[in-house]
């Protein structure tokens, strides 16, 4: 990946993209909290579908709570989307916590690769909207800290 995350502009290109991918979810009659969590794990079968599974299903129950959430409230909240950003952040540093070793590994090739061939691969592109790879995570974690400080997403 020879993207510079730290560049504000790519992140805030990602980040738009992101929450229209989960407004165009919402929109679905199928939407719901049980189904996003059980879409999301389905992207990527072969590492979430594991011993750990009905934690990594209940993280992203709590995702989808959470960004529906600040969704339904950014126009009344003065246009915060920082109750997102924590969520899409803190989701994905609490799912490589809940993985094992093997599955942490895999779950990180897999998202470098997806990354780099999402403009080709429609699956790619799927998991690229609904994970975060390393160089971005960090990102949205650098950029959230400077403008809000530093430890403003800990728990």
């Amino acid at each position: 990946m020879n993207i510079d995350y730290q560049d504000r502009d790519i992140f805030e290109t990602d980040y738009i993209f992101r929450i229209q991918t989960f407004e165009q979810y919402l929109e679905s009659a199928m939407s719901s909290q049980e189904h996003f969590a059980n879409f999301k794990a389905g992207l990527i079968p072969s590492i979430f579908y594991g011993h750990n599974m009905a934690e990594v299903l209940e993280l992203f129950r709590s995702e989808f709570d959470a960004v529906k959430s600040g969704l339904e409230r950014y126009d009344m909240d003065n246009n915060n989307d920082f109750p997102m950003l924590k969520s899409y952040v803190n989701t994905e540093r609490d799912l490589r916590k809940i993985l094992d070793e093997e599955q942490l590994r895999d779950y990180t090739a897999l998202l470098e690769r997806s990354f780099d061939s999402q403009k080709t691969d429609a699956k790619a592109a799927a998991v690229s909207r609904f994970f975060l790879s390393s160089p971005i995570l960090e990102s949205y974690i650098f950029q959230v800290e400077k403008i809000f400080g530093k430890g403003i997403l800990d728990k």
